[in-house]
């Protein structure tokens, strides 16, 4: 047998045996995305606070996420990526420590943004580390079955954070990541090979983009925090003003890396057509599993009136379909364009959106959250994959910092977009119809983009030869 033949046969065992620290790292950071959804309620009784001023564990957590994951994955590729991603999980797991062990509010909030500068700092990496420890037949598999796992960390959030806070606290939700992050970080240090970007051996810190990270922190926060606030306070300068800084910081920033002496996002990456096709893509796709997994659990809960812990478990369809399209994904990868793939999930995960708004009985609800997390997260899942095969090597590490960067702030946004789409509708607590609506609404605007999308990119559309051609 060839080795071009042995690798792409390549096992979950040999997976796990090469990368199974990887693997943790993705779930860890998968887990905390949604856990507090169910979770919140109970946090604001112990703490003696609303489930309103908890967003902010929720808020903190994903903008600290979006700030670390472009400089992170450059500072990786300039001093090793193997050691920024066990850097960062372990901040993860002592930030997830203080979490647990947080007496008031604002201890939360506080440790919540270290530990999605931890996140932030290692997911990206962790893909790009990936693809410079593997060759381009076995890539796709690799990447698809270790993004699987994340996506089982994705769906599994409201499982735990619902089981946890309905029985042994919700602090539980945290502290379960001390052990975990811990085991990352020793199995990595043992088992993950370092690498780094060779290019950049006459670069340190010191050359490092720092007014480009500046401008990234602005722009990322700024809107966010505008974003989130137009919710609650509505149109006031509370939240407009941060939304124009933070726009202007971007603008900013696009106009300053075209003269940077060593940008954080490098010019051959802004000018590949491929990574901004996949990009766009995954992008959308990510938008519409945050929302289906947002509305999904409001519905469980507020209008089926469910608890926290039987809610929760109704998410193991979701884990399962988000489970299975990252290997799936992989196996593609190599034999598809990404742009067709991508095309297919986002118009079928729009269908899966509208079937899923009028699914009144509970069991077809849950046949089609399952249905829906399959597609919908297999485009965001393909994405992850493709855009490593689309990028030189000493790329990669820069590609899953934008990619990832733009797939959690817009995933975030989308999140707030849909709540004040059922407050506009209900004035108040979700109803069936608010929630029906909104999802009509993301189903109509994924399948409007998807159908843009394909008719721009399908024609065209190829395998990447580095994908097909067997190992040198």
């Amino acid at each position: 047998m060839s080795s071009g033949e042995t690798s792409v046969n390549v096992t979950a065992k040999q997976i796990i045996a090469r990368f199974g620290a990887v693997g943790i790292a993705l779930i860890c950071v998968q887990l905390d995305y949604f856990a507090l959804a169910l979770a919140l309620p109970d946090m604001a009784t112990e703490l003696n606070t609303t489930a309103t001023d908890l967003q902010w564990t929720v808020s903190a957590y994903m903008i600290a996420i979006g700030i670390a994951m472009i400089p992170g994955s450059r500072i990786a590729d300039l001093v090793g990526r193997k050691r920024i991603l066990l850097l960062g999980l372990g901040i993860f797991g002592l930030a997830s420590l203080w979490v647990g062990l947080s007496p008031t509010t604002e201890s939360v909030i506080a440790a919540r943004v270290l530990q999605g500068l931890g996140a932030g700092l290692y997911f990206p990496v962790a893909m790009s580390l990936v693809t410079n420890a593997t060759h381009a037949l076995e890539r796709p598999r690799v990447l698809g079955f270790l993004s699987g796992l994340a996506g089982v960390g994705t769906a599994a959030g409201p499982i735990l954070g619902g089981g946890f806070a309905s029985t042994i606290g919700w602090r539980w939700v945290f502290l379960i990541n001390v052990p975990i992050a811990a085991i990352g970080v020793l199995w990595g240090m043992r088992q993950l090979k370092e690498s780094k970007d060779e290019t950049l051996a006459d670069k340190s810190m010191r050359n490092l983009d720092w007014l480009g990270v500046v401008l990234i922190a602005v722009g990322i926060s700024g809107v966010s925090l505008g974003i989130d606030d137009v919710s609650i306070a509505g149109l006031v300068p509370i939240t407009y003003i941060p939304a124009v800084l933070g726009i202007g910081a971007i603008i900013g920033f696009a106009f300053w890396e075209r003269r940077a002496h060593w940008p954080l996002t490098p010019p051959a990456l802004m000018k590949n057509k491929n990574f901004t096709a996949l990009v766009i893509a995954a992008t959308i796709a990510n938008m519409g599993i945050c929302v289906m997994i947002f509305v999904s659990t409001l519905y469980l809960q507020q209008v089926r009136d469910y608890s926290g812990l039987v809610a929760g478990l109704m998410f193991i369809p979701a884990a399962v379909g988000l489970s299975i399209g990252g290997p799936i994904s992989g196996r593609l990868a190599s034999k598809v364009p990404g742009q067709r793939v991508m095309t297919v999930a986002m118009l079928v995960g729009a269908l899966s959106l509208v079937l899923l708004a009028f699914s009144n009985n509970i069991v077809v609800f849950l046949i089609v959250m399952g249905f829906s997390s399959f597609s919908l997260g297999m485009g965001y899942q393909f994405g992850n994959i493709a855009v490593q095969s689309v990028v030189e090597e000493s790329q990669s590490g820069a590609a899953a910092g934008v990619l990832l960067t733009l797939m959690v702030s817009l995933g975030g946004v989308a999140v707030v977009i849909a709540s004040a789409t059922m407050e506009s509708v209900s004035g108040g607590e979700p109803t069936q119809s608010a929630i029906s609506i909104t999802l009509y609404s993301w189903a109509a605007l994924i399948g409007v983009l998807g159908v843009i999308f394909g008719a721009t990119q399908w024609r065209n559309a190829k395998v990447p030869v580095s994908a097909t051609a067997p190992p040198v």
